[in-house]
């Protein structure tokens, strides 16, 4: 990384999907706020499976070769997602496409009494269209391991560690034995398959009680994954407490919504309730989600008027105009007047304007529409909105996004407009589409060139003028809500009706 300078290495940031750099203040709320879940951790009762492996393997095997554990645990995670996948078929499996077609093939050629060897899929060093997973860390290296050890229940090895595998933390351990418990004789099943690196259809049946969806309410080990997903621990860390804040809320908005609610409804659910409260915990879970949406709403309306010059310049006579012409015409659609200053405008705005989750609404329908005006309109009026909640929440923004100011975030926006305060409020717009948005895109675009040879320019400049080059999607974030419901229903703690009976006293004993 460049001194003073972002390094850009999100998963997806090199393919342009972050087009105005300003996705890392974002995600670095809501990665605090729900730790031990992420976008791709897809179900809950891999935190007990892979815990039962781990501690066979220590018990068992202990070979320190990670070459000797990775064989081991990929043909753990093969037979898993062809347990889960044989019957009734489980979703957020890793391998289970994988599985439906090797398990079709075998009923196709062998009927019921066929059998599945798995060991060339689970093979590390097979061909990559042989392999259950392409990735050969497999579901726990790739994905499991980090947020399980967020959640206490990994120790990584130190360096010089003569074990360099991944082990149980004394939690894990009392989870993994909760589940060999509740398998009984299935586990040692399960555990000879992996060494025979082969099983039968009708083995597979047999082990049916290991699927996702077959965690017994009021079992042990519901129970303490219950504990482990709610943050109780026995001494919290501050990692736990505030996942625990941030699933209680979730587990009081579905009581309060009687449903199981889609995540933009969330986000505007905690951000609304936030913004009618008085602000007595500024570095709670309600205010930083509160903030998360704030920015990722000043996120949408910049891209919203990125997506309105692309628009403008893929019409335009051979694809090209020059800056000052297509800020003019950017400018125009915002309908900010000359005879009133930004502030001014700005009040207004919110004195007259439709609601803010309008304002919203309306211009992410504009861009899905194609509809460049109403576009950039709607996301002016969404940053008038915006700053007067930036003054309001200044303590907690200050302190949750006062990491450098190349990373664009609704603490740097409110601060530029407010420097454009008392100019005309025309002007102000003129100077922030043309400083804020578009040289800000091919700043950031040529920063990724430059550091990671990635060509993610939307617009080039050629000739003196910009010229259209590609298009992309505007798109609310995915802070991890949609995962964590799921967590939730997995545990039993939700329903598609709202709170189950686990839900309702875990949301009590809080």
């Amino acid at each position: 990384m460049d001194q003073g300078f972002p390094d850009w290495t999100e998963l997806g940031q090199d393919s342009g999907l972050d087009p105005l750099g300003m996705q890392r203040p974002i995600e670095a709320i809501y990665q605090s706020l729900i730790p031990g879940i992420s976008t791709i951790t897809l179900r809950y009762r891999y935190y007990s499976f892979f815990p039962l492996i781990l501690r066979h393997y220590e018990k068992n095997i202990r070979n320190a070769d990670p070459a000797a554990f990775r064989a081991f645990q990929r043909r753990c995670e093969a037979l898993y997602a062809l347990i889960c996948t044989y019957g009734d078929r489980e979703l957020g499996v890793t391998g289970s496409d994988w599985a439906a077609d090797i398990l079709a093939d075998v009923a196709a050629r062998e009927g019921e009494n066929g059998s599945v060897d798995f060991r060339q899929a689970a093979d590390p060093g097979a061909d990559e269209e042989l392999r259950y997973l392409k990735n050969k860390g497999g579901a726990f290296g790739a994905i499991y391991s980090t947020q399980m050890r967020e959640m206490g229940l990994l120790h990584f090895p130190g360096k010089g560690d003569p074990n360099p595998n991944p082990v149980c933390s004394t939690l894990a351990l009392e989870v993994a034995e909760a589940l060999e418990q509740e398998l009984g004789d299935s586990a040692r099943r399960f555990f000879a398959a992996v060494d025979e690196g082969q099983i039968s259809l009708s083995s597979l049946a047999s082990l049916d009680a290991m699927k996702p969806s077959r965690l017994r309410p009021g079992s042990q080990e519901h129970t303490l994954l219950s504990n482990v997903l709610l943050g109780k621990a026995s001494e919290p860390s501050a990692v736990d407490l505030m996942r625990r804040s941030t699933l209680l809320m979730l587990l009081d908005t579905v009581d309060t919504l009687g449903s199981l609610p889609a995540a933009d409804v969330v986000k505007w659910h905690w951000h609304d309730a936030e913004a009618s409260s008085s602000p007595a915990h500024l570095n709670g879970a309600p205010a930083l989600w509160s903030l998360y949406q704030a920015c990722d709403l000043t996120r949408l309306a910049y891209e919203s008027i990125l997506s309105a010059a692309l628009t403008i310049l893929a019409a335009a006579p051979g694809r090209r105009l020059s800056l000052t012409t297509l800020v003019q015409q950017l400018t125009e659609h915002a309908e900010a007047p000359d005879q009133q200053t930004w502030q001014e405008f700005s009040e207004s705005v919110r004195r007259e304007s439709q609601p803010m989750k309008a304002c919203a609404a309306a211009m992410l329908s504009a861009v899905g529409k194609g509809e460049p005006e109403e576009q950039v309109k709607h996301a002016v009026r969404l940053l008038a909105f915006l700053c007067e909640e930036a003054r309001a929440s200044a303590a907690v923004a200050e302190q949750a996004l006062s990491g450098a100011d190349y990373f664009q975030s609704l603490r740097t926006e409110a601060q530029y407009l407010e420097t454009k305060a008392n100019r005309p409020a025309r002007d102000a717009v003129a100077d922030l589409i043309s400083e804020r948005v578009l040289k800000r895109h091919l700043w950031v675009a040529s920063r990724k060139f430059r550091n990671q040879k990635a060509y993610t320019f939307h617009m080039e400049p050629e000739d003196g003028v910009l010229r259209y080059r590609s298009d992309f999607q505007v798109s609310p974030s995915s802070p991890r809500i949609d995962q964590a419901l799921r967590f939730l229903r997995d545990a039993s703690l939700v329903d598609e009706q709202g709170l189950t009976a686990h839900g309702r006293a875990a949301l009590v004993a809080a």
